[in-house]
């Protein structure tokens, strides 16, 4: 669903708004609309924001505490999604990434997600970036899928180790919700996709055949990304897109090979969210 009109919610399920165009606010007025707008709903979309990387870095700084860093690219305040070529690049690079919730493998506090496009060029359908309303799903989930969250462990092996520097280097167990004390939520990713060569890590429900945890990842996913509770963005330069990474999931769809697609992220620990 796309967002075209005031505080339209960008999903059926009610997450997310459009920001309204504030004409001649500062940097620090902006942060302070799009945090209220995106804790209230879940994320929020701002578009024709003109920032350089000074502007991005004020922004984020705005908004609340970095994240105390564990990556092994990039800084909290900004980390330049570059569409790498390099074959060695998973995060950074140009395949897709499934849903995830960010901070996850490094067991890390983040709150809010801050991304800009400064540059972007893209066939349709490649380079977007999704997010699910991962509290509506997992509230109307059927039962099948919530069972297995609930009594099993699911299990990380990380492959793209110069991003993850810090993690286990054999597969370790990460606990299917979490409560920073803002809100319980999913504490999961999806999978990638079979097709895919390319993976920063690989999941698996502990206990279960490879087949049988295969397919659970693929149902959970289709369900998660059902059109009641995923908003698809398709990326305009100057487009602003916050997401509140304790009440979403999100992923992204692949760059094609001729696709342009520069987007940085900031992280943010909120220690005054209500």
């Amino acid at each position: 669903m796309s967002a075209a009109h005031g505080d339209q919610r960008l999903t059926p399920s009610g997450m997310g708004t459009l920001l309204p165009p504030a004409p001649g606010g500062s940097v620090e007025e902006l942060a302070a609309r799009a945090k209220e707008a995106a804790l209230a709903s879940g994320c929020v979309l701002a578009r024709g924001v003109d920032l350089d990387e000074d502007d991005f870095k004020l922004l984020v700084r705005s908004l609340g505490e970095t994240v105390d860093h564990k990556f092994g690219e990039g800084q909290a305040d900004l980390l330049k999604l570059d569409a790498s070529r390099d074959k060695g690049k998973v995060v950074t690079g140009r395949g897709p990434l499934p849903l995830h919730t960010d901070g996850l493998l490094v067991g890390e506090q983040v709150d809010l997600i801050i991304l800009y496009a400064a540059e972007f060029s893209d066939a349709p359908g490649s380079g977007e970036t999704y997010v699910c309303d991962q509290l509506t799903a997992w509230k109307e989930m059927p039962a099948h899928l919530r069972r297995v969250l609930d009594e099993h462990e699911v299990e990380y092996l990380v492959k793209e180790r110069g991003y993850f520097p810090t993690v286990p280097a054999d597969w370790y167990a990460i606990p299917t919700t979490r409560d920073y004390g803002r809100v319980t939520s999913l504490n999961i990713t999806t999978a990638f996709p079979r097709d895919v060569d390319q993976r920063s890590w690989e999941i698996r429900v502990k206990g279960m055949e490879p087949a049988a945890s295969e397919e659970f990842f693929e149902e959970l996913d289709a369900f998660l990304r059902s059109e009641r509770y995923a908003y698809t963005h398709r990326w305009e330069v100057g487009d602003l897109l916050i997401i509140d990474n304790q009440r979403t999931l999100h992923g992204r769809t692949a760059i094609s090979e001729g696709g342009t697609r520069v987007l940085f992220r900031g992280q943010l620990t909120l220690s005054d969210a209500a």
